[in-house]
């Protein structure tokens, strides 16, 4: 039997595996152990700011999302979080502000890294967040994904990633802001039009479903999923897709 006593990266794993059973009251009692124990952990603040937007404490999760950012500027998930919980409760200023100085950050390129490191790394945590996602371990798939875009930031094909692990993760909102703004910067990627048509028919915004995957076959008139999801929307009542008078 181990008696020694849990370390941060202990009560870490625990709060997620409560994250991932929605034991939220259990997750975040955990975190606040950890922050006692350590409060320089920015990954403690930022899973602290996800529990308490799920349980409604809004004020709280604002305040823990920045005492994460403050703690690690490039903290995309805190960022995004952010950005997107601020839009929620109304101050899309703040969103915006918040969103598109995390993607100065990541735009930028440190002195002295080599862009061919940076996307072989990228890969390898792309990868990682592949393997995750098949085990649907959600919260860390989408943890190296953010890793990989932190690295490149052009490859918007982590940003979807991203944003597929946000909607199973029960931030489907989240997961159409962070899209919409990623296609405010890279409007031709065609993978994410389709990746918002289809969270938006999850949400039964279903003309803008139809508006995505029409612009992605615009961009893709051989897209094999946009081709698809069109066609499925054949079955859906008429007026759902007539544009309102």
């Amino acid at each position: 039997m181990d008696s020694r006593a849990p370390t941060v990266d202990d009560l870490l794993r625990l709060a997620k595996e409560d994250i991932s059973r929605n034991s939220l009251t259990s997750a975040e009692k955990t975190l606040e152990q950890a922050i006692l124990m350590n409060n320089q952990v920015a990954d403690s603040f930022h899973l602290l700011g996800y529990v308490y937007s799920k349980r409604g404490k809004f004020k709280k999760a604002i305040l823990a999302f920045q005492k994460a950012l403050a703690l690690d500027p490039f903290h995309t998930e805190a960022a995004i979080a952010l950005s997107s919980l601020y839009n929620d409760v109304g101050k899309y200023k703040e969103g915006a502000a918040v969103f598109l100085k995390t993607k100065k950050r990541l735009e930028r390129t440190l002195p002295g890294h080599d862009p061919r490191i940076n996307e072989n790394l990228a890969r390898r945590h792309y990868e990682l967040g592949l393997l995750y996602l098949r085990f649907e371990r959600f919260q860390e798939a989408q943890h190296e994904f953010a890793k990989a875009l932190n690295l490149e930031p052009d490859n918007i094909l982590n940003a979807v990633q991203m944003a597929k692990c946000m909607a199973k993760s029960g931030n489907k909102l989240g997961a159409i802001h962070f899209l919409k703004k990623t296609l405010e910067t890279h409007p031709k990627c065609v993978e994410a039009r389709v990746q918002l048509g289809i969270l938006y028919h999850a949400q039964q915004q279903l003309r803008d479903a139809y508006r995505e995957w029409q612009e992605a076959l615009s961009l893709d008139p051989e897209n094999k999923s946009a081709q698809m999801y069109l066609g499925m929307l054949e079955y859906e009542p008429q007026q759902h897709l007539m544009p309102p008078a």
